[in-house]
């Protein structure tokens, strides 16, 4: 019997034991952990904070203890608080309740979190599944996200500065596109003064003069439209766009340009091609650097040989094609793949970026930007983009 009892005490020493060791495993894990942790009581208010989290926001643990969590993140509660309102005046003073509905969800939003400072940075949040099971506190995980967008806006800014540069490379030829109807319209402003100063004024004649004036205005309008939305800066716009619609919008925009270059351009769209669910500033800037692209490839060429062609086809109802086919010297097997590396360029000019960014737009639409050698002369490069709904569907995946 006293072997029992010995037995039985050493079980329960070493159960003891156990648990300490896993507790004291659980309180490392908990402070070095790299996200901030809060862990919730059943009202949703804080408990406490890891190491991590003092130092995200710039509290103590302990002068968190019984705050409501949107001291920290108030957009948690904002959102959901708003849907509350208009049923239910008294949750203004509920807010820690609704906090907890919110982390019950599991849900991972991108928020803005506020230091003790007032200062604001984005987060991403999770929220454990198991929360308030037992005497379980739910746990709130937060990811300081400050770094990452910082990279997304430089890539921003990078994708911008490759689109004015292209623009750059443009002045000449769409200085020309712009002053022709200016010209026009100097010109028939001065047969309208003509008209008037004469002593039988042919009102019709004047009347038809006005209206060229108007249509050239609106041609110029175009102009300044095309550069302007191909230019500007700022976030990416998705929607569901005609692919067809984008490359004319580009093919007008480069018509001074390969004229200035005595380059012949074939456009084949299919009737009706799919839609595309895509930010169409970036789209143009992958159409405008492979077409420019094309025109290069074929500088040493005599004017009567360079041709491009740009083709939109539909492949099946999921996928659309965009290829742009030059008559050039084509590629070496290396530069197949190494044209899309960044500052890659064989030009005098330019940044060396075109191909590496349109690849990189390729492929966040969730498509593909490869180059393949013709079988006569030159090369084609094409592009393949999902179609409708499939691309909104893993955009908001």
């Amino acid at each position: 019997m006293a072997e029992d009892g010995q037995s039985t005490q050493e079980r329960q020493y070493g159960s003891v034991l156990v648990r300490k060791d896993g507790q004291n495993r659980f309180r490392d894990l908990w402070e070095w952990l790299p996200l901030g942790v809060l862990a919730l009581d059943e009202q949703g208010g804080i408990l406490t904070a890891n190491r991590r989290a003092e130092r995200l926001f710039g509290y103590e643990a302990s002068e968190l203890a019984g705050k409501p969590v949107s001291l920290l993140v108030p957009d948690v509660v904002n959102d959901r608080m708003n849907d509350r309102m208009d049923n239910d005046p008294a949750a203004m003073g509920r807010e820690a309740a609704c906090a907890a509905d919110c982390f019950s969800a599991g849900r991972a939003p991108s928020l803005v979190a506020r230091r003790r400072n007032g200062s604001e940075f984005p987060v991403d949040i999770s929220f454990s599944h198991a929360s308030r099971v037992g005497d379980m506190p739910a746990l709130v995980f937060i990811e300081d996200r400050a770094d990452h967008y910082d990279l997304l806006k430089s890539r921003r800014d990078l994708v911008h500065l490759a689109r004015v540069s292209t623009m750059g490379e443009l002045a000449g030829s769409l200085a020309h596109e712009l002053n022709q109807p200016l010209t026009a319209i100097l010109s028939n402003v001065q047969a309208a003064q003509r008209f008037m100063a004469a002593e039988s004024i042919d009102v019709a004649e004047v009347q038809e003069i006005l209206n060229d004036i108007v249509q050239d205005d609106y041609r110029a309008s175009e102009v300044i439209r095309r550069i302007r939305l191909v230019v500007r800066k700022g976030d990416m716009e998705f929607a569901l766009l005609n692919p067809a619609a984008v490359i004319r919008d580009v093919v007008l925009l480069l018509h001074s340009d390969a004229i200035m270059r005595q380059t012949r351009v074939t456009v084949e769209l299919c009737a009706d091609p799919p839609q595309i669910y895509a930010d169409k500033v970036q789209l143009q800037q992958v159409a405008l650097n492979l077409l420019l692209n094309a025109f290069d490839a074929m500088h040493h060429l005599l004017p009567a040989e360079r041709a491009v062609s740009i083709a939109l086809t539909a492949q099946d109802d999921a996928t659309v094609r965009i290829a742009v086919r030059d008559c050039g010297q084509g590629l070496t097997v290396e530069q197949l793949d190494t044209v899309f590396k960044p500052f890659y360029t064989s030009k005098p000019h330019g940044l060396g970026l075109g191909l590496s960014i349109s690849r990189s737009i390729v492929e966040l639409h969730g498509g593909r930007l490869w180059a393949e050698n013709n079988l006569d002369r030159g090369a084609t490069f094409y592009v393949t983009l999902p179609a409708g709904n499939g691309a909104l569907n893993r955009k908001s995946r």
